[in-house]
């Protein structure tokens, strides 16, 4: 099934952040990119009570805050974000790939702290 971002699901996940999801029909994992220019969340954490993730840089810098260390992140690099990890991040012009498994919901996705 082929999805273009121009039919790609958008939300705002902060005034820095924007999600496009592309909507697959499996519940086994999901796919999103994501541009953050500034903070992820704005304040506090998130954590995602449901899913471990990959994410990987795609343009842009920035740094993933997590209860595990801070990682700097650049062009060409991945991350690995366990289920219930808690983080943040900051993103000067970052755009990321996501992947996530299980499939990603919002109501997975928790403000803490």
């Amino acid at each position: 099934m082929l999805i273009k971002k121009q039919n790609a699901r958008v939300h705002e996940g902060s005034k820095d952040c924007t999600v496009y999801e592309h909507d697959h029909p499996t519940n086994r994992l999901s796919y999103a990119t994501t541009s953050i220019d500034g903070r992820y969340p704005t304040e506090k954490r998130v954590v995602n009570t449901e899913c471990e993730g990959m994410f990987f840089v795609i343009s842009g810098s920035g740094t993933i805050h997590s209860e595990k260390g801070d990682f700097q992140i650049n062009e060409g690099d991945s991350y690995s974000l366990k289920q219930g990890e808690k983080y943040y991040i900051k993103g000067d012009k970052l755009l990321l790939s996501l992947i996530n498994a299980p499939k990603w919901t919002p109501e997975q996705q928790k403000v803490v702290d």
